[in-house]
């Protein structure tokens, strides 16, 4: 039968949409409509329905990468960029510890992890000061993750009254807090060594793994965690009983010199760490990107976002991945847009790995609306900019 240009989607609604069909991909749907009906690009039409489907995307896997090219951030001196974690939840032990509180200074690579009884915001902020900030300073910027404790409003006092800077991953990206979340992992196996028979026993070893960890050239500045940050290195237990020979010619120095000495040992070391760091990031970057693809996303286009939520009593195997159509707002970065999910809620923020260009029959009715908005806005800035000042 031949299908006049007015039926085709018609027809197609019926051999793609409706549970006889079930959504099938692009090959089945067309040999269907090939056993008796034709019209002119059939194919041409079969596939453009079917990517505008949103039923289809939502739910099936999408075939190309959507990684983005990777973001780097390097630190230049201790204590500038400190990033934060929770590791956990752990069995409890004798000393009522469930979780460790990680933190990780990311330009010395000096981590301390501390256990805690619980992840409530007040008690992640007690160990921060009592175990880090007491001995370090506080530092020019805290790095984390969405969760809930760490965007307390007491966790935000804190940062304020320090004076610390605090950032945050966007949701759903553990990659921009890669720095703990890969220590996270080695801690787990450093942990298990020694808690393979009682699991409960973990927060006794706690701190003589880290002693370890910190006395071990790390792979990023080809240094140890204690020379970045004291100029030296610890003694081990090993070495109290069985002394190395001393390289360096002692001489009665006064504190002035020695203070000296350390400080010009600390630039050496510092200066060696950047120069590694900065390799490190190159090479990083290179390899990771072999299959990244550049995608940018324009002001008012609609998109789609990975949002695997699980929520209770729902099946998530039977739960759409991909939620939308939704508006970019605004393009703050390469990596990172604010999306506009309906015109009564504040945007948020993703990073453009969550996203995908939407190419439905179904864009929101208040986006052309929030689009007269935007450019209503737009105008009203440029007109202050192009103001004379005084």
């Amino acid at each position: 039968m031949i299908v006049p240009k007015s039926r085709t989607q018609e027809l197609l609604h019926y051999f793609h949409d409706v549970p006889s069909a079930a959504h099938l991909g692009v090959d089945k749907t067309l040999e269907k409509l090939k056993n008796g009906f034709y019209w002119p690009n059939m194919k041409e039409y079969v596939q453009a329905y079917c990517r505008s489907c949103d039923s289809c995307f939502a739910r099936k896997p999408k075939k190309e990468s959507t990684k983005a090219p990777l973001g780097t951030y390097v630190s230049g001196e201790p204590m500038e960029r400190v990033a934060l974690d929770i590791f956990g939840p752990l069995p409890l032990t004798k000393k009522n510890n469930t979780n460790i509180l990680v933190i990780s200074d990311l330009f010395t690579k000096w981590t301390e992890a501390i256990a805690l009884p619980n992840q409530e915001s007040s008690t992640i902020c007690t160990a921060f000061i009592d175990h880090f900030v007491t001995k370090f300073g506080a530092p020019l910027q805290l790095h984390s993750d969405q969760g809930r404790n760490f965007q307390a409003d007491i966790f935000q006092r804190m940062c304020n009254l320090l004076g610390i800077h605090k950032t945050r991953t966007t949701s759903f990206r553990p990659q921009s807090n890669g720095g703990v979340e890969r220590f996270n992992r080695t801690l787990a196996s450093m942990l298990s060594m020694y808690c393979k028979q009682k699991q409960d026993q973990w927060d006794q070893y706690l701190q003589q793994v880290m002693m370890a960890y910190r006395s071990s050239v790390h792979a990023s500045t080809s240094k140890t965690p204690n020379s970045m940050l004291f100029g030296r290195e610890v003694t081990l237990p090993l070495q109290a009983v069985i002394p190395q020979p001393d390289t360096e010619i002692q001489e009665n120095r006064s504190p002035d010199d020695y203070v000296a000495h350390l400080q010009n040992k600390l630039k050496e070391n510092h200066a060696f760490a950047r120069k590694a760091l900065k390799k490190v990031s190159i090479y990083q970057k290179k390899r990771y990107d072999l299959n990244a693809k550049k995608r940018i996303f324009k002001r008012g286009e609609a998109v789609w976002i990975y949002d695997p939520i699980r929520k209770k009593g729902v099946c998530s195997k039977l739960t759409p991945k991909w939620k939308g159509p939704f508006i970019i707002e605004k393009r703050i970065d390469d990596v990172t847009y604010r999306v506009k999910r309906s015109l009564r809620q504040p945007s948020t923020v993703y990073h453009v790995d969550r996203l995908a260009l939407y190419q439905g029959r179904n864009v929101p009715s208040w986006a052309s609306r929030f689009r007269r908005m935007m450019d209503l806005e737009e105008a009203n800035n440029d007109q202050q900019l192009d103001k004379p000042v005084g």
